[in-house]
């Protein structure tokens, strides 16, 4: 009987042992994470866990559920390698052997502050958000650094709570990278509507306090006065368990075929690596979606003799400031760019290259967002897409 171990207990790992038993997977189930929680879903962290007095659960499944469908958990364990050869998993409480491997060990925020005084933060586990929950519900002023989707969600969860929040970012608009100077210009003002500060083209040179966090300064001297900072400026694959295996590794994480194979009996899924596209080319997608699309085809290529790829269009959300904000497919490299509304409420931005629709950028649409995944998915061309293409800037 064939023992798939899954490394990573989060929603990839998860949703690779749910998949499994979905596809009629009778063989045995390993789940080991590092956290002592049961698998739970990581985008509520940075928005109603913060801001809800009592906030729901985030838990996938009891304990029960993954007793009777024999999975069996190993959490609060690290791995701290991997013996491809001898398809063996060594871990802080000891060892494991595998038929089947699946990496699903995320990524690590990056934290430029080595020994920071208390009161600063990153955000990636449950812990962290319950400390982060903690200390919004004393400061009163919150400096946030970095302003990419997680930073702004944080501050936006900030500011309903009354906390005076000042948002420090070294490119000279938020989110240019991920959507553009248009798309980046309107979601920036969102922000600055809702009374969040946003000082762009600056960095951090120092964190001061003696014991507890008590200030920022910039690298142009000017010095912020703060009760708490949420350090937000991305994170990196968790691979270094993963050092001397064999396995490919580079910044962007464990490579993986077009299937999620990484190698002999490994396959990866979710932040932790990059699958390659069909012309060779490996990406690492950090979006809920992606970990999730990416477990399932795994999932199915280990219980299935047919071997399938992810073939929808990137897509990725973030509710902030009271909206709903979808980006879909490629938004990066267009030559043209179309525009369905100005208005910040219900806006779309569709980014195109050769004639090709690659991208959106959407406000408030989620169904258009639907629609936007399949043109995408099947390279439609802009020019066929009209009435929704209002208008040009």
């Amino acid at each position: 009987m064939m023992h798939v171990t899954v490394v990573g207990a989060s929603l990839a790992g998860f949703r690779v042992a749910e998949g499994l038993r979905a596809e009629g997977f009778d063989g045995d189930i390993t789940l080991i994470g590092d956290e002592p929680h049961l698998p739970y879903d990581r985008p509520p962290l940075s928005k109603s866990v913060l801001v809800d007095d009592d906030p729901a659960s985030t838990t996938f499944r009891d304990a029960a559920w993954f007793a009777d469908n024999r999975i069996t958990l190993r959490l609060g364990e690290t791995a701290c390698r991997v013996d491809v050869a001898a398809r063996t998993v060594h871990t802080d409480a000891g060892s494991l052997g595998y038929d089947e491997l699946v990496v699903a060990t995320g990524a690590t925020p990056c934290n430029p502050f080595p020994g920071a005084p208390d009161g600063v933060f990153t955000l990636r586990t449950a812990d962290d958000a319950a400390r982060i929950r903690t200390a919004l519900r004393t400061a009163r002023r919150l400096v946030v650094i970095g302003a990419g989707f997680i930073g702004l969600e944080i501050a936006s969860s900030a500011r309903r709570l009354g906390v005076d929040v000042t948002v420090v970012e070294r490119e000279p608009v938020p989110l240019t990278r991920s959507v553009g100077d248009d798309a980046a210009a309107v979601l920036a003002d969102i922000a600055r509507g809702d009374g969040v500060h946003i000082l762009c083209d600056r960095a951090v040179a120092e964190l001061r306090g003696a014991t507890a966090v008590e200030s920022v300064v910039l690298d142009d001297g000017t010095e912020l006065p703060c009760d708490a900072v949420i350090v937000g400026v991305g994170a990196v694959p968790a691979t270094a368990w993963l050092a001397g295996s064999g396995l490919e590794i580079t910044r962007a994480g464990l490579i993986c075929d077009t299937t999620g194979r990484a190698g002999d009996h490994v396959w990866g899924v979710g932040d932790v690596c990059a699958w390659t596209d069909t012309a060779g080319t490996p990406h690492r997608h950090e979006h809920w979606t992606s970990a999730a699309e990416q477990a399932k085809v795994v999932a199915h290529n280990l219980a299935c003799d047919d071997k399938r790829t992810v073939t929808a269009a990137t897509y990725v959300w973030s509710d902030q400031f009271g909206r709903r904000i979808d980006i879909v497919g490629d938004t990066t490299g267009h030559d043209d760019l179309r525009v369905l509304s100005r208005n910040p409420d219900d806006l779309a931005y569709l980014y195109a290259r050769d004639g090709l629709l690659t991208g959106a950028c959407l406000i408030g649409q989620p169904r258009l967002m639907v629609r936007c995944r399949q043109w995408i998915a099947a390279r439609s061309p802009v020019a066929d897409l009209e009435p929704w293409v209002s208008s040009t800037p």
